[in-house]
Protein backbone atom coordinates (compact mmCIF):
# COMPACT_ATOMS: atom_id res chain seq x y z
CA UNK A 1 0.00 0.00 0.00
CA UNK A 2 2.85 2.37 0.84
CA UNK A 3 4.46 1.84 -2.58
CA UNK A 4 1.13 2.27 -4.40
CA UNK A 5 0.26 5.49 -2.54
CA UNK A 6 3.70 6.94 -3.28
CA UNK A 7 3.70 6.07 -7.01
CA UNK A 8 6.57 3.65 -6.53
CA UNK A 9 4.68 0.86 -8.29
CA UNK A 10 1.89 0.63 -10.86
CA UNK A 11 -0.37 -2.10 -9.44
CA UNK A 12 -2.23 -4.57 -11.61
CA UNK A 13 -6.02 -4.73 -11.60
CA UNK A 14 -5.74 -8.05 -9.82
CA UNK A 15 -3.70 -6.51 -7.00
CA UNK A 16 -6.13 -3.60 -6.63
CA UNK A 17 -9.07 -6.01 -6.46
CA UNK A 18 -7.40 -8.08 -3.76
CA UNK A 19 -6.84 -4.92 -1.67
CA UNK A 20 -10.46 -3.85 -2.23
CA UNK A 21 -11.77 -7.30 -1.24
CA UNK A 22 -9.72 -7.21 1.95
CA UNK A 23 -11.43 -3.88 2.77
CA UNK A 24 -14.91 -5.22 2.09
CA UNK A 25 -15.33 -3.75 -1.39
CA UNK A 26 -15.20 -4.95 -4.98
CA UNK A 27 -14.05 -3.22 -8.16
CA UNK A 28 -16.07 -2.80 -11.35
CA UNK A 29 -14.43 -1.60 -14.55
CA UNK A 30 -16.34 0.29 -17.23
CA UNK A 31 -15.13 1.74 -20.53
CA UNK A 32 -16.16 5.28 -21.49
CA UNK A 33 -15.18 7.73 -24.23
CA UNK A 34 -11.90 9.42 -23.41
CA UNK A 35 -11.99 13.16 -22.75
CA UNK A 36 -9.00 14.28 -20.72
CA UNK A 37 -8.15 18.00 -20.84
CA UNK A 38 -4.60 17.19 -19.79
CA UNK A 39 -4.00 15.58 -23.20
CA UNK A 40 -4.73 18.89 -24.93
CA UNK A 41 -2.64 20.74 -22.33
CA UNK A 42 0.28 18.41 -23.04
CA UNK A 43 0.03 19.01 -26.80
CA UNK A 44 -0.11 22.77 -26.31
CA UNK A 45 2.90 22.65 -23.99
CA UNK A 46 4.81 20.76 -26.68
CA UNK A 47 3.83 22.99 -29.62
CA UNK A 48 2.67 26.39 -28.40
CA UNK A 49 5.32 28.95 -27.56
CA UNK A 50 4.66 30.66 -24.25
CA UNK A 51 2.03 28.18 -23.07
CA UNK A 52 2.77 26.99 -19.53
CA UNK A 53 0.55 24.19 -18.21
CA UNK A 54 -0.15 23.78 -14.50
CA UNK A 55 2.18 21.47 -12.57
CA UNK A 56 0.61 18.06 -13.03
CA UNK A 57 2.40 14.72 -13.36
CA UNK A 58 -0.41 13.45 -15.58
CA UNK A 59 0.35 16.16 -18.16
CA UNK A 60 3.94 14.87 -18.29
CA UNK A 61 2.58 11.36 -18.79
CA UNK A 62 0.37 12.61 -21.60
CA UNK A 63 3.41 14.08 -23.34
CA UNK A 64 4.93 10.60 -23.37
CA UNK A 65 1.66 9.03 -24.54
CA UNK A 66 1.25 11.56 -27.35
CA UNK A 67 4.77 10.92 -28.61
CA UNK A 68 4.12 7.18 -28.59
CA UNK A 69 0.75 7.55 -30.30
CA UNK A 70 2.13 10.00 -32.84
CA UNK A 71 4.91 7.55 -33.62
CA UNK A 72 7.53 10.25 -33.36
CA UNK A 73 5.65 12.30 -35.97
CA UNK A 74 5.42 16.03 -36.30
CA UNK A 75 2.96 18.59 -34.93
CA UNK A 76 0.00 17.37 -36.99
CA UNK A 77 0.27 13.83 -35.62
CA UNK A 78 0.64 15.16 -32.09
CA UNK A 79 -2.51 17.31 -32.28
CA UNK A 80 -4.43 14.42 -33.86
CA UNK A 81 -3.45 12.18 -30.96
CA UNK A 82 -4.37 14.89 -28.45
CA UNK A 83 -7.74 15.43 -30.15
CA UNK A 84 -8.58 11.75 -29.91
CA UNK A 85 -7.98 11.89 -26.16
CA UNK A 86 -9.64 15.21 -25.26
CA UNK A 87 -12.93 15.51 -27.16
CA UNK A 88 -15.04 18.33 -25.65
CA UNK A 89 -18.26 16.66 -26.85
CA UNK A 90 -17.54 13.75 -24.49
CA UNK A 91 -16.57 15.92 -21.52
CA UNK A 92 -18.51 15.26 -18.32
CA UNK A 93 -21.06 18.01 -17.72
CA UNK A 94 -20.99 19.32 -21.30
CA UNK A 95 -24.31 20.70 -22.54
CA UNK A 96 -24.88 19.67 -26.15
CA UNK A 97 -27.33 21.77 -28.16
CA UNK A 98 -28.85 21.66 -31.64
CA UNK A 99 -30.80 24.32 -33.52
CA UNK A 100 -29.76 27.79 -34.67
CA UNK A 101 -28.03 30.62 -32.84
CA UNK A 102 -25.90 33.51 -34.03
CA UNK A 103 -22.30 33.86 -33.02
CA UNK A 104 -23.13 37.28 -31.54
CA UNK A 105 -25.72 35.65 -29.26
CA UNK A 106 -23.15 33.12 -28.08
CA UNK A 107 -20.64 35.90 -27.40
CA UNK A 108 -23.29 37.86 -25.51
CA UNK A 109 -23.97 34.87 -23.25
CA UNK A 110 -20.26 34.49 -22.60
CA UNK A 111 -19.85 38.16 -21.70
CA UNK A 112 -22.96 38.19 -19.50
CA UNK A 113 -21.62 35.28 -17.44
CA UNK A 114 -18.95 37.71 -16.10
CA UNK A 115 -16.37 34.95 -16.29
CA UNK A 116 -13.83 33.74 -18.83
CA UNK A 117 -15.06 32.20 -22.07
CA UNK A 118 -13.75 31.41 -25.55
CA UNK A 119 -15.23 30.04 -28.76
CA UNK A 120 -13.57 27.06 -30.41
CA UNK A 121 -14.42 24.24 -32.79
CA UNK A 122 -15.92 25.06 -36.18
CA UNK A 123 -16.56 28.76 -35.50
CA UNK A 124 -12.96 29.16 -34.36
CA UNK A 125 -11.71 27.53 -37.55
CA UNK A 126 -13.88 29.46 -40.00
CA UNK A 127 -14.21 32.80 -38.13
CA UNK A 128 -17.70 33.71 -39.43
CA UNK A 129 -19.13 37.17 -38.91
CA UNK A 130 -20.85 37.71 -35.54
CA UNK A 131 -24.24 37.97 -37.26
CA UNK A 132 -23.83 34.53 -38.85
CA UNK A 133 -25.36 31.33 -37.50
CA UNK A 134 -22.72 29.28 -35.72
CA UNK A 135 -21.54 26.29 -37.76
CA UNK A 136 -21.76 22.75 -36.39
CA UNK A 137 -20.06 21.87 -34.17
CA UNK A 138 -18.95 24.98 -32.35
CA UNK A 139 -17.57 24.77 -28.81
CA UNK A 140 -18.10 27.44 -26.17
CA UNK A 141 -15.55 26.96 -23.41
CA UNK A 142 -16.57 28.81 -20.26
CA UNK A 143 -16.07 28.83 -16.51
CA UNK A 144 -19.80 28.72 -15.66
CA UNK A 145 -21.71 26.26 -17.84
CA UNK A 146 -24.94 26.62 -15.88
CA UNK A 147 -25.11 30.41 -16.20
CA UNK A 148 -24.17 30.44 -19.88
CA UNK A 149 -26.73 27.75 -20.69
CA UNK A 150 -29.39 29.73 -18.84
CA UNK A 151 -28.47 32.86 -20.79
CA UNK A 152 -28.93 30.92 -24.04
CA UNK A 153 -32.34 29.59 -22.98
CA UNK A 154 -34.27 32.03 -25.19
CA UNK A 155 -32.28 31.13 -28.31
CA UNK A 156 -33.65 28.63 -30.82
CA UNK A 157 -31.70 25.78 -29.26
CA UNK A 158 -32.62 22.43 -27.76
CA UNK A 159 -30.79 19.53 -26.17
CA UNK A 160 -29.08 17.41 -28.83
CA UNK A 161 -29.88 13.71 -28.61
CA UNK A 162 -26.99 12.68 -30.84
CA UNK A 163 -23.46 14.06 -30.93
CA UNK A 164 -23.39 14.17 -34.72
CA UNK A 165 -26.19 16.76 -34.60
CA UNK A 166 -24.55 19.12 -32.12
CA UNK A 167 -24.42 22.75 -33.21
CA UNK A 168 -23.12 24.23 -29.96
CA UNK A 169 -21.40 22.50 -27.05
CA UNK A 170 -21.14 24.49 -23.82
CA UNK A 171 -18.22 22.99 -21.92
CA UNK A 172 -16.42 23.86 -18.68
CA UNK A 173 -12.85 24.92 -19.33
CA UNK A 174 -9.98 24.76 -16.88
CA UNK A 175 -8.19 28.11 -16.30
CA UNK A 176 -5.15 27.33 -18.44
CA UNK A 177 -7.34 26.54 -21.47
CA UNK A 178 -8.04 30.27 -21.90
CA UNK A 179 -4.33 31.14 -22.22
CA UNK A 180 -3.56 32.45 -25.67
CA UNK A 181 -7.16 33.35 -26.49
CA UNK A 182 -7.73 36.30 -28.80
CA UNK A 183 -10.54 38.69 -29.71
CA UNK A 184 -11.98 39.20 -33.19
CA UNK A 185 -14.71 41.86 -33.24
CA UNK A 186 -17.03 41.00 -30.32
CA UNK A 187 -16.01 37.34 -30.18
CA UNK A 188 -13.24 35.84 -28.07
CA UNK A 189 -11.64 32.74 -29.54
CA UNK A 190 -9.53 30.01 -27.97
CA UNK A 191 -5.85 29.72 -28.91
CA UNK A 192 -5.30 28.42 -32.47
CA UNK A 193 -3.85 25.08 -31.38
CA UNK A 194 -6.80 24.53 -29.03
CA UNK A 195 -9.18 25.27 -31.91
CA UNK A 196 -7.43 22.75 -34.16
CA UNK A 197 -7.52 20.10 -31.42
CA UNK A 198 -11.25 20.67 -30.83
CA UNK A 199 -11.99 20.43 -34.56
CA UNK A 200 -9.95 17.26 -34.99
CA UNK A 201 -11.87 15.70 -32.10
CA UNK A 202 -14.89 15.70 -34.41
CA UNK A 203 -15.48 13.93 -37.71
CA UNK A 204 -16.46 15.14 -41.15
CA UNK A 205 -15.58 18.31 -43.05
CA UNK A 206 -14.51 20.37 -40.03
CA UNK A 207 -11.87 17.78 -39.12
CA UNK A 208 -10.64 17.61 -42.72
CA UNK A 209 -10.39 21.40 -42.90
CA UNK A 210 -8.55 21.47 -39.57
CA UNK A 211 -6.00 18.99 -40.93
CA UNK A 212 -5.37 21.24 -43.92
CA UNK A 213 -4.94 24.23 -41.63
CA UNK A 214 -2.57 22.34 -39.33
CA UNK A 215 -0.46 21.15 -42.28
CA UNK A 216 0.10 24.77 -43.27
CA UNK A 217 1.88 25.55 -39.98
Amino acid sequence: MHRILNDAVDPSIGTLREIALACGFDIDLAARPLSDPRAAAAARAMLERGYIPPPDHEIDRWRERLMRTAGGGGPVEIVKAAAAASSPLHRAGAVLLSGEVTLARVASAGDASKKRWAVSGAAGLYLPSPSSTVPAATVLWCEDVRTVTHLLAEADLRQARYRDRVVLAVVAGEPELFAGSFADSIVRYAAPIQIIIDCLAQSGAVADDAIEEAMSW
